[in-house]
């Protein structure tokens, strides 16, 4: 099981040699689970524990973006390093104009959502960009000092949550920038999981029982909402994202050794990202045409299986042109 668990720096997707297609499994069933979830979300008559909780609350939906940030923190700190080794402002450098460029592109989208009468103006991908600036100054430090850094954070953001911001971060998609704190230190914590479950049994552990007690204690404290992105919601979905990925790399050796499908999604998860958000738009685009405001389940499935079929031929392209698009 040790071995099972095991992350390293040379099996870690980006500019590693060689690629851990558990990772990759990891990201693209999460990126699967975002293209249904996105796109049945405003559907009345889709099932309300696969959309997410209006405020106070917890469904299965909220449980995919928290998985989505630990995917990223898989490969943060190993590609980090690498570029730090060879080149340490370069590598500052780097990580900066990526994660503004993430930034950037979100709003891009968000300005577009309005056409498809998505009115997101702070969606995921600029709390991404503001998570991964918001990391980058503790990414060095030791997994336990990380641990501390987010875990302080997300107490200073509760309590500003409470007493200034409630009102702007519950009028904002994702919890807009306010939330963005809380999503970064999901992001740190994340980082500092990922270097606890690639060490020895007992590290692993340690890790989990910490934070589950971490978990449980906020929880009795706080009441969990993704849309506040409180600290309970933090720490509760950090830890459902390290079972799930232990889940995955337990299962996935023994089902399929070779990478298959799946793990191609997970290979490219920031540009599938975008395009999903490309795809998800112009399959809702039609019913706003018609001023068809609430969409019926049927028409809405099929046109989420369409978007998965285009982008299973696009993934199935890019790999056959080893076609990549670094953010």
């Amino acid at each position: 099981m040790e071995r099972d668990l095991k992350l390293s720096a040379k099996t870690i997707p980006g500019d590693a040699v060689k690629r851990d297609i558990t990772i990759d499994r990891f990201r693209g069933l999460i990126i699967i689970l975002m293209v249904i979830g996105n796109g049945m979300a405003d559907v009345p008559a889709f099932p309300a524990i696969f959309k997410h909780a209006e405020d106070i609350g917890f469904t299965v939906a909220d449980t995919v973006a928290p998985m989505f940030f630990f995917a990223i923190a898989m490969t943060y700190r190993a590609s980090f390093l690498r570029r730090y080794d060879k080149d340490k402002a370069g590598a500052y450098s780097h990580f900066i104009i990526r994660y503004f460029a993430i930034l950037g592109i979100g709003a891009l989208f968000s300005a577009g959502g309005a056409v498809v009468e998505l009115q997101t103006p702070w969606g995921v991908l600029q709390s991404i960009g503001v998570a991964g600036l918001l990391t980058l100054p503790f990414i060095r430090l030791s997994a336990g000092t990380r641990a501390a850094v987010a875990l302080t954070i997300l107490i200073a953001y509760q309590l500003a949550l409470d007493r200034f911001w409630l009102a702007d971060v519950l009028g904002s998609s994702h919890g807009g920038f306010y939330g963005s704190i809380s999503w970064g230190a999901m992001l740190i914590l994340a980082t500092a999981m990922v270097d606890w479950l690639g060490e020895g049994r007992r590290r692993q552990v340690c890790g989990m029982i910490a934070l589950t007690a971490v978990a449980a204690a906020a929880l009795w404290l706080m009441p969990i909402s993704k849309s506040r992105v409180t600290i309970s919601y933090v720490l509760v979905t950090t830890l459902i994202s390290c079972i799930a990925y232990i889940a995955v790399r337990l299962v996935s050796g023994r089902i399929q050794p070779k990478a298959g499908l799946i793990a191609y999604w997970g290979e490219n998860p920031l540009l599938l990202f975008v395009v999903h958000l490309i795809l998800t738009g112009l399959a809702r685009l039609p019913f706003t045409l018609l001023g068809i405001y609430e969409r019926p389940l049927i028409p809405s499935a099929l046109a989420t299986l369409a978007v998965l079929v285009v982008m299973t031929l696009f993934v199935l392209w890019i790999r056959r042109t080893r076609f990549r698009l670094s953010f």
